[in-house]
C-alpha cells in the first residue's frame, strides 16, 4: 500500500465514521459493492476517479478532501511558483531602489493565502528592502565622502555611480542564485537575510 492509497483509505474511513455510516451503508449510498468499499478502505486497490467522486458525493465532501497528499503537493507547487515570480519581479525593476519591491509585494498580496507564513517570501522582500536602503545610504555616503576628501563638489557622483553598479551586480547575482535554489526547491534561501515580515 503506497502513501496515496493509505491517505485515501484512512480519509474514507474517517468521513464514513464521522457520518456514523457502516461500510454497507456507504456502499449502498454510493451504489458500489460492499467488497469495493472494503478493499478501498484496506488500501488493497486503487479506485478509479469515478469511484472516488461517487464516494466523496456519498460522504457529502469534496474529492480533494479525500486526497490530502495531492492537496499538499499542489499547495507546495503553488508556493514555489509564487516565490519564483516574486524573485523574478524583483529583477524586473532592480535598477530603481524601493521600486523593485512593488512587484514582489503585489505577488505576495495576490498569493497571501499560500504565502502568509512563508519565511522565504518574507526574506525575498526583506533582502530587496535592505538592498534599497543600503544603496541609497551608500550612494549619499559616497557623494559626501568624496566631496569632503577632494574638497570639490561634483566628483562624488562618479563614486556613487560606481557604488550603485557594484550593488546592482550583487543584487542581480543574489536574485539569480535565489532563482536557482527555488528551482531545486531548496528552502535554505537567503540564509544571511533577516526576515523583516
Amino acid at each position: 500500500m503506497n502513501n496515496e492509497s493509505f491517505g485515501l483509505s484512512s480519509n474514507i474511513v474517517h468521513y464514513r465514521k464521522k457520518l456514523g455510516l457502516s461500510q454497507e451503508a456507504l456502499a449502498e449510498r454510493a451504489n458500489v459493492s460492499l467488497s469495493t468499499v472494503q478493499r478501498i478502505e484496506k488500501g488493497t486497490v486503487k479506485p478509479r476517479a469515478y469511484t472516488i467522486r461517487i464516494l466523496a458525493e456519498s460522504l457529502g465532501i469534496e474529492i480533494i478532501d479525500l486526497l490530502p497528499d495531492l492537496e499538499n503537493k499542489k499547495d507546495s507547487n503553488i508556493d514555489f511558483l509564487a516565490l519564483k515570480k516574486m524573485n523574478f519581479y524583483a529583477l524586473v525593476l532592480v535598477f530603481i531602489p524601493f521600486i523593485n519591491i512593488i512587484l514582489p509585494l503585489l505577488v505576495w498580496k495576490k498569493n497571501k493565502k499560500t504565502l502568509t507564513k512563508n519565511i522565504i517570501a518574507g526574506k525575498i522582500i526583506s533582502f530587496q528592502l535592505l538592498w534599497s536602503i543600503s544603496v541609497i545610504v551608500g550612494a549619499f555616503s559616497c557623494i559626501i565622502l568624496t566631496n569632503l576628501i577632494t574638497g570639490e563638489a561634483g566628483f562624488g557622483h562618479y563614486t556613487a555611480n560606481t557604488f550603485f553598479l557594484v550593488a546592482l551586480i550583487y543584487n542581480v547575482f543574489t536574485i539569480v542564485k535565489t532563482a536557482s535554489q527555488l528551482n531545486k526547491k531548496d528552502e535554505n534561501v537567503l540564509a544571511f537575510v533577516t526576515n523583516l515580515f
